[in-house]
């Protein structure tokens, strides 16, 4: 169990430094505030103003797991050390199927900057609303990537006041997702925030980064990572305890490959969206030496 409330406290300690690192990333990835103030925009993200939350449903399918490694690595890369972000984990809608606990994993990639939505939702709604409030107060704009269902982030818009709903971008790859979130949910981002429709990312051709695979090769590399190999190596453990028995078996998963199909919100957010597929975003975040 994690506690939502000492989570909010460090999260209020943190202030609205734009590029706060956690201790565990790379030191090559540490900026000054008036490095991030005055670095200009990473894709549509604005460092000096923006809030990136990361929300993963982790039910009933494991591709989360390897979506938060993905967004773990690319938020630990020097180029990205100044996204101020938080992610929620458990943030499920109306979908039947068993929760995948994944603490330890959180934990590898994003430090103490997430909060737990499975074991206390409403801690997590009501300090998700504080920090988009304060975002936007100071000029700033939220990007939720939903790796999941809108039924958090929902939640956290409807304790905003209405004038600053608009200010709150929610980036969603997946039918399925929008077909699992309440419909009373799917009404609130739909009509209320500003909400972008992308390409599923589990499938090439459409536009899309396309981070599915069946091709297992591209392991080796994130396995072995000095900065991330850890976070790889716990999703990977993860995903091959759940898979065999999970409600829906990741058939790119059972044939040791790799679905992180949730990440391409965050590259349509961050301004990687033009990358093709999974082989590369290993040679762009995990090069082989």
């Amino acid at each position: 169990m994690r506690p939502v409330v000492a989570a909010f406290a460090a999260f209020a300690a943190l202030g609205l430094a734009a590029c706060t690192q956690d201790a565990s990333a790379p030191e090559t990835a540490n900026a000054s505030t008036s490095d991030c103030s005055s670095g200009g925009m990473i894709g549509l993200f604005d460092p000096a103003n923006d809030l990136l939350i990361a929300n993963y449903d982790s039910k009933p399918d494991v591709d989360d797991l390897q979506a938060v490694a993905a967004a773990g690595t690319v938020l630990q890369d020097p180029a990205y050390s100044c996204v101020d972000f938080v992610a929620t984990h458990g943030a499920y809608g109306i979908q039947t199927g068993e929760f995948l606990p994944a603490a330890e994993l959180f934990n590898l990639a994003f430090g103490d900057k997430w909060l737990d939505a499975h074991e206390d939702r409403e801690g997590t709604i009501a300090a998700l609303a504080e920090r988009m409030r304060t975002t936007i107060s100071g000029g700033g704009k939220v990007w939720v990537a939903e790796a999941g269902q809108s039924d958090v982030t929902a939640a956290a818009v409807g304790m905003l006041p209405e004038d600053m709903r608009r200010s709150v971008n929610i980036v969603q790859h997946s039918y399925w997702n929008e077909s699992q979130t309440s419909e009373d949910a799917m009404n609130m981002v739909v009509y209320n925030t500003t909400y972008h429709r992308v390409q599923d990312g589990n499938f090439a051709g459409n536009g899309s980064p396309a981070f599915n695979t069946d091709d297992g090769s591209h392991w080796s590399a994130l396995l072995a990572d000095p900065d991330v190999g850890l976070i790889w190596r716990e999703a990977k453990r993860l995903s091959d305890l759940h898979n065999p028995v999970a409600e829906y078996v990741n058939p790119a998963v059972a044939a040791g490959g790799l679905d992180f199909s949730d990440t391409v919100e965050i590259a349509y957010i961050l301004g990687f969206y033009d990358m093709k597929g999974v082989g590369e975003f290993v040679a762009r975040f995990a090069p082989a030496e």
